[in-house]
């Protein structure tokens, strides 16, 4: 049996991310101020003057190029980052590279105008960072602070903002994001599309952080990735002997070694629980999942309806039609005011099949096969579930597979619950006993 997955609309005060990611082709402006000609406004710090005037010629803009009509799909900021030319940048800069190479090309723009052809050498998915070869030295190179910053601490960050010029931005350093699964820096400071992969240095020209994201509808609340893993994937991109023959395996098995790291994290601990009425239902005790509650009650309504919703921040960006990586899970607790039983129950049997499977997760057919489910009853201690089980594999992604739950009590005619659980971007053996173990957490009083 195949079902479509349950939607889950956006609520209010469920903050999303939008990445500060490559510009498409078509929303780039061809009269463009050039590279050389950054906005520096007369506002602009001495300090960040100084520091601009000693990194401009170590940025370059890279740009992903679609051979078919070689116009641009994708463009973002890169920076020299050693001695032996090797370049830095984003993973979701150059992901239709990585994983479409037959279609896509690289160019790099220096600040000078001229524009050479590197090659992709190394990538980090989980920390979304890349590594380009150009094999030009002696041009000068930003180096990788070793250390973080204290907070308070200013930054400067650059690079090439909705394809505006070369341009620099101040800020402060805020430390490590608490509630983000891949560490993160919170820097205020004015990331815009295009930057991605954007060097953030100190007022020394060291590299403290690489720009990677911000945070949509806020204000000045940008992500960057920490130095250390900028360090740590340029000395492998430089030990390795040649690139990989073929990035989406390569991308693959970073997937699931995040994954699993995720998963241990979270499994190091008993599965936590809370209660809502008569129910105990799941619930993660981890600083990178939040969790957001919806009453649904009024005096002119049959049914009262409380929702508690939770996700993890542990999203990984893949390609620009596909995301993985993160957890889902939500609990919808009905009671009875004035309603019959034959009413009940078919008010909680739209409930656990309504667009079960619809857009909880994107549909990508290209990237996904269809789901497999199964659909029967899982006896517990205190009574009998109705239990939906659904996977589906990537299919150019050896190993990962999407898996959702759902289950709701049988046992009354004027109370009961419907539990929903979504794994993106595992194991078959990780979503089998993870949804095993969510399973046996449900438990409720008679």
């Amino acid at each position: 049996m195949q079902i479509r997955q349950l939607a889950i609309s956006a609520r209010a005060g469920v903050a999303t991310l939008l990445l500060a990611c490559a510009l498409p082709g078509a929303l780039v402006n061809a009269t463009a101020a050039p590279a050389e000609s950054p906005p520096l406004s007369p506002a602009t710090s001495a300090e960040a003057r100084a520091v601009f005037a000693h990194a401009k010629d170590k940025l370059l803009q890279v740009r992903v190029i679609h051979k078919g009509t070689r116009a641009r799909a994708a463009t973002g900021t890169g920076f020299v980052a050693t001695a032996e030319g090797l370049v830095l940048t984003n993973y979701h800069v150059v992901s239709k590279l990585a994983l479409e190479p037959e279609d896509y090309a690289l160019e790099l723009e220096c600040t000078d105008g001229s524009t050479e052809t590197p090659r992709l050498v190394a990538i980090d998915v989980a920390n979304d960072l890349a590594v380009l070869a150009t094999g030009r030295t002696g041009r000068g190179f930003l180096p990788i602070r070793p250390e973080p910053l204290s907070q308070g601490e200013r930054g400067f960050s650059m690079g090439h903002p909705l394809d505006l010029g070369l341009t620099i931005v101040e800020g402060n350093y805020n430390g490590y994001i608490e509630t983000e699964f891949a560490r993160r820096i919170h820097y205020t400071g004015a990331i815009n599309s295009g930057m991605s992969g954007g060097p953030a240095v100190t007022a020394d020209g060291e590299v403290f952080g690489v720009n990677v994201a911000r945070r949509i509808f806020d204000q000045l609340v940008s992500y960057l990735v920490p130095s250390d893993h900028a360090a740590a994937l340029l000395r492998r991109a430089a030990a390795q002997r040649g690139e990989p023959a073929d990035f989406r395996k390569e991308v693959a098995a970073q997937l699931l070694a995040q994954q699993e790291r995720l998963y241990e994290r979270l499994q190091s601990v008993p599965m936590g629980t809370i209660t809502m009425g008569r129910y105990t239902v799941p619930d993660l005790k981890a600083p990178f999942v939040r969790c957001w509650g919806f009453p649904n009650s009024s005096e002119t309504r049959l049914v009262d309806e409380d929702t508690r919703y939770c996700s993890s921040n542990s999203e990984l960006f893949v390609e620009s039609r596909l995301s993985t990586g993160e957890i889902q899970f939500m609990h919808e607790r009905f009671e009875a005011r004035e309603l019959g039983a034959v009413r009940f129950a078919a008010r909680i049997e739209s409930a656990y099949a309504y667009n079960l499977l619809a857009n909880l997760i994107s549909s990508n057919k290209k990237e996904l096969s269809a789901f497999r489910c199964h659909d029967g009853f899982v006896s517990r201690p205190a009574g009998t579930l109705r239990v939906a089980l659904c996977s589906r594999a990537y299919k150019h992604f050896a190993g990962l597979y999407d898996f959702v739950l759902r289950a709701a009590t049988v046992d009354s005619s004027t109370s009961a619950l419907v539990s929903t659980l979504t794994l993106r971007g595992v194991s078959f053996e990780t979503g089998r006993r993870f949804a095993q173990q969510y399973l046996e957490a449900l438990s409720w009083t008679n």
